[in-house]
């Protein structure tokens, strides 16, 4: 081997073996995915041109598309608020002004009353010991229009994997992984099975975004 070609190895060698941690890196901090988590804005719902907060729904458990005119919303889909975001579509809620926040128009009082659950966790049996739970998805009339398995292949027409960037866990082994949920395409389900077209704003000088619902049918 010549002179050349064995200092191009040695090159090559080292490229390659920077080249792994900094790629783990660039995954934790979701360099490699199209989305982000919504940790760093607040999170609000729009009611007659102005911005109300959409708490109990958590800017942490809400992500969205980096890029793009019509940026996808997507939402953890193993947490219980998720009924928050059917109450929404529904207009199930009331808005209360307020000046506490100078930069949003108050906030959401959700209906206390609600004619039925809009996810319903039900559990899959293993064996007698061990289940998984399934969460079932009903429109406000009822009926049944999705289900989410976790324990199946992926729906990737409405789950993806995404990435809490700069954010790790604590494996049981004690070794430390980034820290990566499912999140349910609130965008896709809502339009292709509720006939609800939700739309963001983003506004990055105030760190706000704002969740637009329109019903697409009466």
């Amino acid at each position: 081997m010549s002179k050349l070609k064995l200092k191009l190895t040695i090159a090559l060698i080292i490229i390659v073996i920077l080249s792994i941690p900094a790629y783990f890196i660039g995954r934790t901090f979701g360099v490699f995915q199209g989305e982000v988590v919504l940790s760093k804005y607040a999170l609000a719902i729009e009611k007659d041109g102005k911005r109300y907060n959409a708490w109990p729904l958590l800017n942490y458990n809400s992500a969205m598309d980096k890029k793009g005119e019509e940026r996808q919303f997507y939402y953890r889909v193993d947490t219980g608020d998720l009924d928050e975001l059917f109450m929404l579509a529904y207009g199930q809620y009331e808005v209360k002004s307020s000046e506490e926040n100078p930069f949003l128009d108050g906030k959401i009082q959700y209906d206390n009353e609600r004619v039925h659950a809009y996810i319903k966790t039900v559990p899959k049996f293993e064996n007698a010991n061990d289940y998984t739970n399934m969460y079932e998805f009903f429109d406000d009339k009822g009926n049944h229009v999705y289900t989410y398995d976790p324990s199946a292949p992926m729906d990737t027409d409405y789950v993806k994997d995404i990435i809490h960037a700069g954010m790790s866990r604590t494996s049981a082994g004690g070794g430390t992984t980034e820290a990566v949920d499912r999140y349910i395409n609130v965008t896709k389900l809502f339009k292709d099975k509720l006939d609800i077209t939700v739309k963001l704003k983003v506004d990055d000088e105030n760190r706000i975004v704002t969740i637009v619902m329109t019903r697409d049918r009466k």
